[in-house]
């Protein structure tokens, strides 16, 4: 019996993680920003004005920093 419950606890435990696994934004051209391209192949439904909020600096592309922010703020769902 508790081998059965252990191993069901395993499963529900990767179940878990794997619901809540970060969303990857890919650096496809190596510059180590995210342009609107990169980000829409990650997040499909972020529309321009999204993108425009998350680029704080407004250099047209998202930096590692802007895109954890926008994460951790929700601006972004994972």
């Amino acid at each position: 019996m508790k081998t059965r419950v252990l191993c069901l606890a395993a499963i529900l435990a990767v179940a878990a993680v794997q619901t809540h696994a970060e969303t990857m934004v890919e650096d496809t051209d190596g510059n180590g920003a995210y342009s609107m391209d990169e980000m829409t192949a990650a997040y499909p439904e972020l529309t321009e004005d999204d993108f425009v909020e998350i680029d704080t600096d407004a250099s047209g592309d998202i930096s590692t920093e802007e895109l954890t922010l926008a994460t951790e703020s929700g601006l972004l769902s994972n």
